[in-house]
């Protein structure tokens, strides 16, 4: 991905040995949203491989520098088999959602009341990563996570890039996970977790 996204102004010139020269001027280099400013480095020269390392380095910072990873579902259609709706991650729409129907939040049969909730991680389940929502008034163990089916949770919120109405289900449940996961590390490749404060809100 940081191939795609580096930018450097056209005043450089690179000689065979793979060295950026001419760094007389002021540029800026741009890497995953991230706007580096580099000057007064006068006629000094760079290696392009340290250029990329210091890059990458800098862009994994700044994702890890972004405390906050907050969910809001929208809940835009309600029938007595379910309720269907849109996550967003952040302000950005990622995927729809589907939860059981409301029956005044009686357990393993209603979906949760709306409302914020704290998020934390959990590994434990059989898909490796699952979000898991804090004190919910009356109900334990409210996930996040994979499915296409209300047969398939008591509470919990599957979410999916496909949406059918009419069968109360969700398709490619995988590949909206995976953009959720992707969200919250910053990469479809972690080797870390950063510090984030999840928050879940039910509208």
């Amino acid at each position: 991905m940081l191939w795609t996204v580096i930018q450097v102004t056209n005043n450089f010139t690179i000689n065979n040995s793979g060295h950026i020269m001419r760094m007389n001027h002021v540029y800026k280099i741009q890497a995953s949203a991230v706007s580096i400013i580099i000057s007064g480095l006068k006629n000094k020269v760079m290696k392009a491989p340290f250029l990329l390392v210091f890059l990458a380095t800098l862009s994994f910072t700044y994702f890890s520098a972004q405390k906050n990873y907050e969910i809001t579902i929208e809940r835009k259609i309600s029938s007595d088999a379910c309720i269907m709706g849109y996550l967003s991650i952040n302000n950005k729409a990622v995927c729809y959602t589907l939860e059981l129907p409301w029956e005044n939040n009686a357990k393993n049969i209603s979906c949760i009341p709306s409302g914020s909730y704290k998020g934390i991680l959990r590994y434990d389940k059989s898909d490796g990563w699952r979000i898991q929502l804090e004190n919910v008034p009356d109900r334990d163990g409210v996930q996040i996570h994979m499915g296409n089916y209300t047969k398939q949770i008591k509470g919990c919120v599957l979410v999916g890039m496909r949406a059918n109405l009419s069968e109360c289900s969700v398709q490619q449940s995988a590949g909206a996970y995976a953009q959720l996961k992707e969200a919250f590390y910053g990469t479809s490749d972690p080797n870390s977790t950063p510090n984030k404060n999840i928050t879940v809100t039910f509208k």
